[in-house]
């Protein structure tokens, strides 16, 4: 079974996990601290709704009340923990794209090989296995 990508090209299974494994592997500290920012915000939001509808039905749920709230000054400190990070993560981010033959391209567009790879991933090689 192949599957289409994006570029209109059919790929074996294997060869997308293959890919997706790349890019799950090059995901840097920046972006996955920008990503658990916004999924921290999420988590917030349902916190605030929860707090809410207990406050309507305070009478029975009172209990749930005491914990969603130690859960929103919870979840409030990791949130500013998480920007700290961020803003620290900030002075040292240079972003990277990574294309299948493990080179490195920067803003500039430069290109070299990732120093994190001992050796050149050809996709086409997996599909072989």
């Amino acid at each position: 079974m192949k599957i289409k990508v994006k570029s209109g090209e059919r790929i074996t299974i294997k060869e997308f996990f293959h890919r997706w494994r790349l890019g799950i592997d090059s995901v840097d500290a920046y972006q996955q601290t920008v990503l658990q920012i916004w999924s921290t915000w999420i988590i917030l939001i349902g916190i605030v709704c929860g707090i809410v509808m207990t406050a309507i039905a305070f009478k029975s749920a009172w209990w749930l009340t005491i914990i969603l709230v130690g859960a929103l000054f919870n979840t409030s400190i990791q949130m500013l923990g998480l920007i700290q990070k961020k803003r620290l993560l900030t002075r040292f981010h240079i972003p990277k794209q990574m294309n299948w033959e493990n080179k490195v391209t920067d803003e500039e567009g430069n290109s070299r090989q990732d120093p994190s790879s001992s050796k050149k991933i050809d996709c086409k090689e997996v599909n072989e296995k």
